[in-house]
């Protein structure tokens, strides 16, 4: 795959493949080893038939993830080398079906690599389809965050040039991610639930790690109940992509309150060893504190991260002011970092980005002026243009690849994120 084709596919939107079912669920509990978690299993509602998205916003959902991970001195650097990796990782079987596969370049990466392209693959995926569930099955059109547990609030790891390194082990499996979403009817009310995202390249292989992943994603309650929680395996195998789900089924969602008072107290929240049960009020209000630190981050916001930065985060992760730029997208003015690299003859510039009316909340002291603007931006959020199969595939609609030189990603939340060639 040439950077050409490699760009059209990128920005287009695509069938990515997926299942989940009741049958996916038989397959699951039948499998050996198989432990009951503490919740029946069901079909991830919305994700039983695939869904329609454009690669760029796996990409987006991937620095944004990961990028907590990484100290200053190689942050730019780990950018541009997931964008030169990954940029000619994907392509589609035809113009008919749209279906998501990886592409003749992507088939080639072998051994150890092989294994990374696949765990990352499932945070990229894992990541855009936790958000799209929760915005269908309780968000609507507020903001969804996904919090990075292990780098944020767990305080078992320390982390030496980017990668954790555990200083005491933990007595109990817990998922990788919160996934924290405003309440539609209440903006200072928000939910909780969880995310364990895998990724492999053989679907038996996914069926374990699906096994394993519910395991995980009873390792923390509030309250003394398991939230609602969704658990996926990313299948990158050779020539095809697609994915599993399962989601515990929960009947009641609690819904719990912030304040500034409250977030500001949560900065020093800990999951401390063997930490099973945690109160709502404390959980939410330091996740929603540091939904608030990995945007900031990741739009360059030194002023919000310090401001939102939890005490775990801090203590292991090393920052300095960055060079920031404003622009104008099709979805508003946006502020945040740019990295531009050559490639095949081209400049391609990545930028990290934060909605401005987002941006210039983050660095205040109080809680509500966040909470607004994210919900503004939300709600203003223009809707895909596809959304199912069934449009993408409409002859009349036929879908041709994106001849554009731009292309841009957003999450609820507020980041934004922008991929150009020149």
């Amino acid at each position: 795959m040439d950077l050409e084709q490699a760009r059209k596919v990128v920005g287009s939107y695509a069938y990515l493949h997926g299942e989940s079912s009741h049958g996916l669920i038989r397959r699951v509990m039948n499998a050996p080893g198989f432990v009951n978690p503490g919740k029946t299993l069901s079909p991830a509602s919305s994700l039983q038939k695939g869904v329609v998205l454009r690669p760029v916003e796996a990409l987006h959902q991937l620095a944004y993830a990961t990028a907590p991970r990484y100290q200053d001195d190689v942050l730019d650097m780990y950018t541009q080398w997931g964008l030169l990796r990954y940029l000619g990782f994907f392509d589609v079987v035809d113009k008919k079906s749209r279906r998501l596969k990886v592409s003749d370049a992507g088939c080639r990466i072998a051994g150890n690599q092989r294994r990374v392209t696949s765990e990352e693959m499932g945070i990229a995926f894992g990541g855009l389809l936790a958000r799209r569930w929760f915005a269908w099955t309780g968000a609507g059109r507020a903001p969804v965050s996904i919090v990075d547990v292990d780098a944020t609030l767990d305080d078992r790891y320390v982390f030496a040039g980017g990668a954790p390194r555990a200083v005491r082990k933990s007595g109990k499996n817990r998922p990788d991610y919160l996934l924290v979403a405003a309440d539609p009817h209440a903006r200072n009310h928000y939910r909780i639930r969880t995310l364990e995202c895998k990724g492999t390249k053989s679907r038996s292989t996914a069926i374990r790690q699906l096994q394993k992943a519910v395991r995980q994603l009873d390792g923390i309650t509030v309250d003394g109940k398991i939230p609602s929680g969704i658990a996926t395996s990313i299948i990158a195998s050779n020539g095809a992509l697609s994915y599993l789900a399962i989601d515990p089924a929960d009947e009641e969602e609690p819904k719990h309150e912030v304040s500034s008072t409250w977030i500001n107290e949560a900065g020093h929240f800990r999951l401390g060893e063997d930490t099973r049960d945690l109160s709502s009020h404390a959980l939410t209000n330091a996740a929603v504190r540091a939904s608030w630190a990995m945007l900031a981050d990741f739009g360059g916001n030194f002023t919000g991260l310090e401001r939102w930065m939890p005490g775990v985060m801090r203590n292991r992760l090393t920052r300095r002011p960055r060079d920031r730029v404003n622009f104008s997208t099709p979805l508003g003015n946006a502020v945040g970092t740019s990295v531009t690299f050559s490639f095949a003859g081209r400049q391609i510039t990545a930028r990290h980005a934060i909605s401005e009316s987002v941006d210039q909340t983050l660095g205040q002291d109080r809680a509500e002026p966040v909470i607004e603007a994210q919900v503004t931006f939300a709600e203003q959020l223009p809707q895909p243009e596809y959304e199912t199969i069934e449009q993408l595939s409409r002859p009349e609609e036929q879908v041709e690849p994106d001849d554009s030189n731009e292309f841009y990603s957003a999450t609820s939340d507020g980041s934004i994120f922008s991929l150009s060639f020149r």
